[in-house]
């Protein structure tokens, strides 16, 4: 079995202590190097903003401060991480923000806020005569699948009868979306595992995701190491850590990719994003791509060692 070398291992942590944003080096430090959660949290709060929410390009590719479902889902994710309790200032207040920009007609999250455009992001962020929602599908998955599954780790602070209500329009959203929808990048169906592989999720609603989730990683994983230079459902996407419901659909192809990443380590110790933002401003995309490359980074050195790809001191 391929294993990242200790000298590849190095390169890519010099990588990180040196060029990647301070959350990631104090995730880095968290995560390998036995440091206390206490520098990820003073790190990760200068994203939160008074209204609970989380922004401040928390997402590199979306560059406004202002607080984002998008960007409050990855806040609350790495302060699920850290074992945060629900009493924690940071998780109600990001709760908070969460039930305040409910749409309660709707029952979903707008993605991200409407003066997104007044700020640099990605081509794919640009909403012109709301072209994000036919993009996304009415945010039926895209961000609500995993914001509801976290919500179910800290249910202490919503009401029971409203999660429960939402939890099940995203099962039932998951279950009737064409497959087309969880086509593409694979994004929208690594949002619906999210929500399948919550811990705290009813056992009856993980049997209900489980076989159409399965079904859909069969069809959309791209499977050719050809194409995993760019942008698509790569297996690791799909299943970037161990105990995956969907790990043994992909079997061989998740093992190659495991290789692959081991092989495409840049010179520098870094992997790099497999996309661009076009034309739209390129100077600022030159300091997303940076935070990405260190956010990569860190992701992959985190997927290598739970597969146990690294090899040991």
């Amino acid at each position: 079995m391929k294993q990242l070398s200790r000298g590849a291992f190095n390169r890519a942590r010099r990588f990180l202590k040196t060029q990647a944003r301070s959350l990631d080096r104090a995730l880095l430090e968290h995560r390998f190097e036995a440091a206390s959660a206490e520098r990820v949290l003073d790190e990760l709060v200068r994203y939160q903003n008074d209204d609970g929410g989380f922004g401040h390009a928390l997402e590199p590719d979306l560059r406004t401060p202002s607080s984002s479902a998008l960007a409050t889902g990855i806040g609350l994710t790495i302060l699920k991480e850290l074992e945060c309790s629900p009493e924690h200032t940071m998780v109600a207040d990001a709760v908070r923000f969460l039930r305040e920009t409910f749409d309660e007609e709707a029952h979903v999250w707008r993605v991200i806020p409407h003066d997104a455009n007044d700020y640099p992001h990605a081509p794919w962020w640009h909403d012109e005569d709301s072209s994000l929602a036919r993009t996304f599908d009415d945010f039926l998955i895209i961000p609500r699948a995993q914001i509801v599954g976290l919500l179910h780790d800290y249910s202490a602070l919503v009401p029971t009868d409203w999660l429960d209500a939402t939890t099940e329009a995203t099962v039932a959203a998951i279950e009737t979306l064409e497959d087309d929808a969880f086509g593409g990048g694979g994004d929208t169906l690594r949002y619906a595992l999210d929500l399948a592989e919550t811990e705290p999720l009813p056992q009856r609603l993980k049997d209900r995701l489980r076989p159409r989730l399965r079904e859909l990683a069969s069809q959309i994983v791209c499977r050719d190491p050809q194409e995993w230079s760019g942008y698509c459902a790569t297996p690791l996407k799909i299943a970037p850590a161990p105990g995956s419901v969907v790990e043994d659909v992909l079997g061989e192809d998740l093992q190659r990719n495991l290789d692959y990443k081991i092989d495409h380590q840049s010179p520098a110790g870094a992997w790099e994003p497999t996309w661009t933002w076009g034309d739209f401003y390129p100077d600022v995309w030159e300091q997303a791509k940076l935070e990405w490359r260190g956010h990569l980074t860190l992701q992959t050195l985190t997927t290598l060692h739970a597969f146990g790809r690294v090899e040991k001191a």
